[in-house]
């Protein structure tokens, strides 16, 4: 644990000789009056009849009755790193992580009368980003400042450097926008503050100053350096070292910072915290250093690409290490080679605290971990380790957390390996294939977290109504086989604390239960085969997914009230009837509402409000009708839009240009009619997917090119006319085959459908970022297919089927390498198959039936698999295989009618250009030679051009001569 330095608990009577001075109490009262307290009443006490120094929050001297001691410290705050503007802050938690309990409001000026002030602390409270009052600086006694999770924004005031007295300063935590967020544009004030000793400026902004390593170093008594998330980047060179009292380091989360672990780190014997945990690719040039920090206690360096490689056996000499963390950091062994620098070192006694997960160990779990008999806390998780669990683990008696997550472990666990571990919190075994059953928890009454997904439970019928010990807070048994029968665990019902329930994919066969517990916070039971109505008070709820299951009857219509505080909801793919409820409206936190592939009816309800953060809408699939609401455009943080097939007409409303940041807009399979709005082209900058299939749209495919993100494009099976605009070939997301994160949504459940390969295929969200699709088919579009398509590398279907296209397939057909789909079938068009189509070499469905093209079909690369003769049907003149008619002649009858046409081409151009040059020539000559005045004017210029260029070339030919 970081060294950290509390204040002294505050008292609200101080036995004081002097009652406190009238300025300071009516300074104290000024400063009241611009704060609101609106629920910890720690400004209760703070009246004018009283003297002040009894009032909570304040110390006095005891001699003088001068104020030392201002602590209005929220107390009740645990997430000093979190924003008490958000919502989710005040579900999540039952007090909001303290933030209700917070005070807000401005810090007056008066407390400047408190001048004998020796501690103020104002953390964990909500001051919304305000700046740091300049006048802090005036209270040179102040020896401890603490202003960590208030809020504070902007630049930290340089006039704190004259606080010369100050051992603790904490301005951690002080998180915002990017714009708003604490930060220092120069750390060399820092150098002033010669007594201080603890520092910590967690997630403050230092990229701007580079000096703060050369700065911190002039300080003489500090011990304790707190910098992680500051956005630093390097270490600057130090030619002395001057961190002589230095005991706690932590640089970590600082992303950027890519050089090497220095040297002369590891020369301050007196550190006893080092943390480097996630940064990037910081290189350990002498791994086995580490050795020389003999008083260490705490060591991470997870996270961390070690260009060199980590070698744990340099850990062995650290024998007061009690906490090693090393996630994600690659030592690439097996974990019983690892067994000297644990078990056979005194890391054996000393060691409480042991991370190794995600370090690329392999194997099976040794007999030694045993052997680490102080361990509270064991990861393993993602690994690659096999086997079974080794009955030795059961000797450690001490474990409070242990993480087997996601290896390969398997086999039926022993029966008393987890008997004498009482005291264990945490139990995270999911993602194995394990076979556990209720005898292996029967003895854990400290139980809090289970995890156990992907592993076989089987529950004895003596045991099937079974009463646990303990009392959960989290469970998560998804992708489990619940043998004997897949039912509802009855013991759930005994579990009153439980806030967060997985049991998805747990082929469930059962009607939901009425003794489920309704104080989940978390409840996820999709992919089961769940019937019933769905649970209509959850009054904590934020994340409910019922999806994939056999829910019947309405949503219930006070959905709102019931579930104020949902954030996530999805009941897609059930049963439901009837309509939308209104009241889903009013839930300021819902952030993704899901409602697809049900039987519900009627119209949206037409009542969003701007104040809605809501991120996706999905009400695809269902029997809805109606127009869009106006109400919907409200909703100006949408992101994803599903009204597929559904019964929604008339025109789409102007105003949904106001969801500027819609990346998915599926509107297909409706009745909409009008013109496709030039809007969407200009204003929905972020759109990914455009699905407007199967609609009755009419006019022009309208300017889409400046939509840079847009990789799906499907606006097929309308009645829109006039010609394919050349710009889509400026779509630049699909000229490259890259991965685009732009289709990722919160938790990537969202799914669209796209016609592809005659049939409609449903892709899931979080795959789209690598599909490149346009379809324009079965319209009434006519005139040639652009080349500039040909700029679309990336681009893997195109469909332009049942048009009235005419023209040539473009040569630059081969610019798109990475098509599998091309479908040009039922047009008109006309020429040679172009031989560049045979180095397509991932072409896999081919379709130009129906057409008027001629001459020998291409061979070659991947054309060669592709041997159905029914993809050129009704092409006469075309020949050679996969047809059944060869091209026995030098030329066909096509190849020549083909030669014809272009030597007509050849001609009309000729004749085009001497026309154009005669035209031309006539109309300037014709002018001048009827126009007297115009012929004098030009003549005059052309004698003028001539006179000035005479005369400059003698003057130059003269200054060469001398």
């Amino acid at each position: 644990m970081l060294a950290t330095v509390e204040p002294i608990e505050s008292s609200h009577a101080s036995t004081s000789i002097f009652r406190c001075h009238d300025s300071e109490r009516k300074a104290l009262m000024e400063f009241k009056q611009g704060l609101r307290d609106p629920l910890s009443k720690r400004l209760s006490s703070w009246v004018v009849e009283q003297d002040c120094c009894t009032w909570e929050g304040i110390r006095c001297d005891n001699i003088t009755g001068h104020v030392l001691v201002l602590d209005l410290r929220n107390r009740n705050r645990s997430g000093l790193g979190d924003d008490c503007d958000d919502q989710d802050l005040y579900i999540w938690s039952k007090d909001g992580y303290g933030c209700k309990w917070a005070l807000d409001g401005d810090i007056s000026p008066s407390l400047l009368s408190l001048q004998h002030l020796e501690r103020l602390d104002l953390s964990g409270n909500h001051f919304k980003y305000e700046r740091i009052p300049k006048f802090l600086g005036s209270f040179t006694k102040l020896t401890y400042l603490n202003l960590s999770g208030a809020s504070f924004g902007g630049r930290v005031p340089y006039e704190l450097a004259n606080l010369s007295n100050l051992h603790h300063l904490d301005l951690s935590y002080n998180l915002a926008s990017y714009d708003d967020t604490l930060y220092l544009e120069d750390a060399g004030w820092i150098s002033q503050l010669t007594s201080l000793r603890h520092l910590n400026m967690n997630s403050v902004n230092l990229t701007k100053a580079s000096n703060w390593l050369q700065t911190l170093n002039t300080l003489p008594h500090i011990q304790e350096i707190q910098l992680a998330n500051c956005g630093l980047m390097n270490f600057a060179p130090l030619p002395h070292v001057n961190f002589t009292s230095l005991t706690t380091l932590d640089l970590s989360s600082n992303y950027g910072m890519n050089s090497s672990i220095p040297k002369w780190l590891f020369n301050i014997t007196t550190l006893q915290h080092l943390n480097f945990g996630y940064n990037s690719m910081l290189n350990w040039n002498n791994p086995t250093s580490i050795g020389h920090l003999t008083s260490l206690r705490t060591l991470d360096v997870s996270e961390n690409l070690f260009l060199n490689g980590f070698k744990p056996a340099a850990l062995s000499n650290l024998c007061e290490l009690q906490s090693l963390m090393l996630y994600e950091v690659s030592i690439n062994d097996e974990l019983t080679n690892l067994q000297g620098v644990f078990s056979d070192s005194c890391l054996k006694m000393s060691l409480e605290k042991l991370d190794l997960s995600d370090t690329n160990l392999n194997g099976p779990l040794p007999d030694w971990l045993g052997n680490m008999e102080n361990l509270k806390y064991l990861s393993l998780s993602y690994n690659s380790l096999f086997g079974s669990l080794p009955a030795s683990l059961g000797s450690l008696l001490s474990l409070q957390y242990l993480d087997m997550t996601d290896n390969d472990l398997n086999d039926t666990v022993e029966e008393g390996i987890f008997k004498q571990m009482k005291g264990l919190v945490s139990l995270h075994l999911g993602g194995n294939s394990l076979i556990l059953s209720e005898v292996h928890f029967a003895n854990l009454s400290s139980l809090k977290e289970l995890d156990i997904y992907n592993n076989t439970l089987i529950f004895n019928e003596s045991y099937y109504d079974w009463i646990p010990p303990f009392q959960l807070e989290f469970l998560d048994m998804s992708f489990c086989k619940i043998l004997p029968r897949p039912q509802f665990p009855k013991w759930l019902a005994t579990q009153r604390a439980l806030y967060e329930l997985h049991l998805a994919n747990v082929c469930i066969n059962d009607t939901l239960p009425n003794w489920l517990p309704s104080s989940f916070y978390n409840l996820d039971l999709s992919n089961n085969e769940i019937t019933g109505h769905m649970p209509q008070y959850l009054p904590n709820i934020t994340y409910l997914d019922l999806s994939n299951n056999s829910f019947s009857g309405q949503i219930p219509s006070r959905i709102g009230n019931l579930m104020p505080y949902i954030d996530y909801l999805d009941l897609s793919i059930n049963n439901l009837s009837g309509d939308i409820p209104r009241s889903l409206c009013q839930i300021k936190s819902l952030d993704e509402l899901h409602l697809s592939r049900n039987n519900l009816s009627g119209e949206i309800p037409n009542c969003w409000k701007n104040s809605s953060d809501v991120f996706t809408l999905d009400f695809s699939r269902n029997k809805l009708q109606g127009r869009i609401p106006k109400s919907l455009c409200n909703l100006t943080s949408l992101h994803s839009l599903h009204l597929d097939h559904n019964n929604f007409y008339g025109e789409i409303p102007p105003c949904l240009q106001s969801l500027t940041h819609l990346v998915t807009l599926d509107l297909s399979y409706n009745k909409f009619i009008g013109e496709i709005f030039t809007w969407i082209g200009e204003s929905l900058m972020e759109l990914g997917l455009l699905n407007l299939r199967s609609n009755a749209f009419t006019g022009n495919i309208p300017q889409l090119s400046l939509l840079a993100s847009l990789q799906i494009l499907d606006i097929s099976n309308n009645n829109l006319t006039g010609t394919i605009p050349w710009s889509l070939g400026n779509l630049s997301a699909m000229k490259t085959s890259y991965w685009s994160g732009d289709f990722i949504t919160r938790d990537n459940s969202d799914d669209v459908w796209l016609f592809m390969k005659g049939s409609e295929l449903d892709y899931r969200i979080s795959l789209l970022g690598l599909v490149r699709y346009i379809d324009l088919s079965n319209n009434n579009l006519f005139g040639d297919i652009p080349e500039d398509l040909g700029s679309l590398h990336g681009l893997q279907s195109l469909n332009l089927s049942r048009n009235r296209l005419i023209g040539t397939i473009p040569w630059s057909i081969d610019g798109m390498q990475q098509l599998e789909v091309l479908d040009l079938s039922i047009n008109n068009l006309s020429g040679v198959i172009p031989s560049s189509l045979a180095s397509l070499n991932f072409l896999n469905h081919l379709d130009l039936s129906y057409n008027n093209l001629s001459g020998r079909i291409p061979t070659g690369n991947q054309l060669q698999s592709l041997v159905d003769p029914s993809i050129y049907a009704g092409n006469p003149y075309l020949c050679g295989p996969p047809l059944v008619k060869n091209c026995t002649e030098n030329i066909t009858k096509g190849e020549e009618r083909e030669d014809a046409n272009k030597r007509i081409e050849t001609i009309w151009l000729y004749t085009s250009i001497a026309l154009g040059f005669i035209t031309g020539f006539w109309t300037i000559c014709g002018t001048l030679i009827l126009k007297r005045e115009w012929r004098f004017t030009f003549f005059r210029a052309i004698d003028n051009l001539y006179d000035k260029l005479h005369v400059m070339i003698i003057v130059n030919v003269r200054k060469f001569r001398r």
